[in-house]
């Protein structure tokens, strides 16, 4: 389909402000400018004559004409769409995914109900969309033509942050995912927050799931933990208990100011591990008394 070009006359444009006014100028050359002038003088010389009924019957002819020019433009808009719903040019051939990291293509495929052969036009893209963005793993999702033959489908997975029981994955915002995939990171692990007959889509919800959440990411990007498989407790009076290293270590965390207490442990873990390394093979003595305490 061959589709019309379109030429743009280009114009000198000047802009002058004034306090908060704005004023544009058009430029179009001394030339025109000259020929505007003369024009004018013309016009100030003869003073137009009323228009006699001949023109007025011409000027109503020219209305009419134009407004029929309009109504075919639309019928043969309307023939044009029907066309293109029609048309074997736009069939379907291909599609495009991006943004995907566990599901794997043939799902998103097979969510999407797009098929081969199928007119792009047809498609219901927001229905697309929508089929995708209910499974469990899919945050967002946005589709959109890609013409002729083509549709592009650009998802935002859910990232797990944690497990709960059972070896369910959720993320950040709680959204249970189900079983985690299988990789050689380990996830933090949230005891006590198993939600009876929970599906893959729906929320844990409430503040002690939100705190537990909050300590699961905030620590576990510190040195000590990093490769740990540490746990969180649901918090009792205001505080959670975190366990890693084999039971060996035990951190009780404030739910208030819990940023800031991540912050403090990774600075003290990084300061535990140099010391570590410039010392021979031994216990580390750390002394955390202080006056009145």
């Amino acid at each position: 389909m061959n589709l019309p070009t379109l030429g743009l006359r280009r114009k000198r444009k000047a802009a002058a402000r004034r306090g908060r006014g704005e004023a544009l100028l058009h430029l179009a050359g001394p030339a025109a400018a000259a020929r505007g002038r003369k024009a004018a003088a013309r016009k100030r010389r003869a003073p137009r004559p009323p228009r006699s009924r001949r023109e007025g019957s011409r000027a109503w002819v020219r209305k009419a004409i134009g407004f029929l020019v309009f109504v075919e433009v639309l019928l043969l808009g309307g023939h044009a769409v029907r066309w293109a719903r029609t048309s074997p040019l736009f069939a379907m051939e291909e599609v495009v995914l991006t943004g995907y990291r566990t599901l794997a293509p043939e799902e998103i495929i097979r969510l999407s109900a797009l098929s081969s052969g199928m007119n792009l036009f047809e498609a219901d893209l927001e229905g697309v969309r929508g089929r995708i963005e209910a499974h469990p793993w899919v945050r967002r999702a946005r589709v959109r033509r890609r013409l002729p033959h083509a549709v592009h489908v650009e998802i935002e997975e859910r990232l797990p942050v944690a497990l709960i029981g059972g070896g369910a994955a959720v993320d950040r915002e709680g959204v249970i995912l189900g079983p985690a995939p299988r990789s050689g990171a380990c996830l933090p692990r949230l005891e006590g927050y198993e939600k009876a007959g929970a599906r893959p889509g729906e929320a844990l919800g409430g503040p002690d799931a939100a705190a537990g959440l909050a300590a699961a990411v905030l620590f576990a990007g510190a040195p000590v933990l990093r490769s740990e498989c540490f746990s969180v407790d649901r918090p009792r009076g205001g505080r959670l208990r975190l366990r890693g290293m084999g039971g060996a270590l035990e951190l009780l965390v404030s739910e208030a100011g819990m940023a800031d207490q991540a912050a403090r442990f990774r600075s003290v873990a990084r300061r535990i591990l140099r010391d570590q390394a410039s010392r021979s093979a031994g216990p580390i003595e750390l002394d955390l008394t202080f006056p009145g305490r």
